[in-house]
């Protein structure tokens, strides 16, 4: 099943779509299912916690509802309430750091955004660089799983943009942080469409340029042990999102086009500009 959040362009609100193809069908009715929330809320993603019990009805609504073209949609990120961003660091096999020793930062969760809404530089005095990865869906509650159940827990996968401002790496956390540089889409694959995300691999582009060509089998940490490793030192929840790691880092800059085209999950054009609150 693939999953996407989009909005129509003559209105300011989110739905929910079920991707058949090129296809969109809107199901955004199926979300009165999910459970009414009062202060404090949960930690987790609701829509991604009730998944299992929910993707009949999707199945079900997507039957009576038009098909809407990709194009005529705007992408948002999938997850809609990430608890945590947690990026993998220096994990591939040609960094030549064994997982035991790499550590991950964080990203704040309010960099989100969606295939469609783009890059916005604010710093444009400072370099910003892509970074572009596979990014783990967390579809269930867990801490400190093995290796061999950790894929249990993954909801769905998804491409990432881990955009990061070039800086001491004291800041990275930080320098990952500006709004719209954790860019999620263009859509959550399931879990079940893809056993071994290890078999996944990647092609990246900007503005039609190759610039970095790999399988994912080469990461250091698999998504496995991504998520194993990371629940060793803190509890996962629904929604949080785990981003690989990345390999192919360069300065982009306003103008440009990132593509990250992942088969079996798919392909996302990604606009880079300045933001208008740009220094």
């Amino acid at each position: 099943m693939k999953i996407c959040r989009f909005m129509l362009p003559e209105e300011n609100l989110p739905r929910l779509g079920l991707v058949n193809g090129e296809a969109i069908h809107d199901v955004t009715d199926v979300t009165r299912e999910l459970p009414a929330v009062t202060w404090p809320l949960p930690r987790e993603d609701l829509f991604l916690a009730s998944l299992p019990r929910l993707r009949p009805l999707i199945e079900q609504a997507a039957k009576s509802s038009p098909a809407l073209p990709r194009a005529a949609v705007k992408l948002l990120s999938p997850v809609a309430n990430p608890g945590k961003f947690i990026c993998g660091v220096g994990n591939w096999k040609h960094h030549g750091a064994p997982l035991g020793v790499l550590g991950f930062l964080f990203k704040a969760t309010s960099a989100m955004a969606g295939a469609d809404e783009g890059v916005h530089i604010r710093w444009t005095s400072r370099t910003t660089l892509h970074e572009p990865e596979l990014a783990i869906v967390i579809g269930r509650t867990c801490s400190n799983v093995s290796e061999a159940e950790a894929l249990d827990y993954v909801a769905g996968y998804t491409g990432g943009m881990d955009m990061t401002m070039k800086e001491q790496k004291e800041f990275f956390c930080f320098c990952k942080s500006f709004d719209s540089y954790g860019v999620l889409g263009p859509w959550l694959v399931t879990g079940d469409e893809i056993p071994d995300p290890s078999s996944l691999a990647y092609e990246f582009r900007v503005n039609g340029e190759l610039r970095g060509q790999r399988a994912f089998g080469d990461l250091t940490g698999s998504p496995a042990q991504l998520v194993a490793f990371a629940s060793s030192a803190m509890t996962l929840y629904p929604g949080d999102v785990i981003f690989s790691g990345a390999a192919d880092v360069a300065p982009v800059m306003p103008g440009d086009v990132m593509s990250l085209d992942i088969p079996r999950i798919g392909r996302m054009d990604i606009s880079v500009s300045a933001s208008p609150l740009a220094q």
